[in-house]
């Protein structure tokens, strides 16, 4: 069995603004505006490249959001079967995220969220290199 890792987290606030201050203030995480349509979605680096665990914030939607870690594996469909035979319950549907995989949010049984992720296979991970004008040499 594959090791399953944490490779995501997300942090809910109400004040999107003092709250990723106080984080770059304590610890100097960068925060980035992701181009996501539903929603206004800061992309959270937290170290180097190849060092960062990746991370998010995004507005409150329900009082009771809490911070949630998203743990990567390789069959998600099987990993919901096995989740919920377990005693979990879901709570968001598996959802795919365009060019980057799937995810699926779910409660343990003691209602700890806990999120899961399977990335594309291949998905590309750069945004394309831009055409040039003019005369090719």
């Amino acid at each position: 069995m594959a090791v399953k890792t944490i490779v995501h987290f997300e942090i809910p606030a109400d004040d999107v603004g003092s709250l990723s201050k106080f984080y770059r203030d304590v610890f100097g995480w960068k925060f980035d505006l992701s181009p996501m349509p539903e929603m206004e979605y800061w992309l959270i680096t937290t170290g180097p490249a190849g060092k960062s665990v990746g991370g998010g914030m995004y507005k409150k939607m329900h009082p009771r959001d809490s911070p949630r870690n998203f743990i990567a594996v390789e069959e998600i469909d099987s990993v919901i079967a096995a989740f919920k035979k377990a005693g979990g319950k879901e709570l968001v549907e598996k959802m795919e995220v365009p060019n980057v995989g799937f995810t699926f949010i779910g409660a343990d049984p003691e209602g700890n969220v806990i999120g899961l992720h399977e990335s594309h296979r291949g998905a590309a991970r750069t945004r394309p290199a831009p055409k040039r004008r003019g005369k090719q040499k």
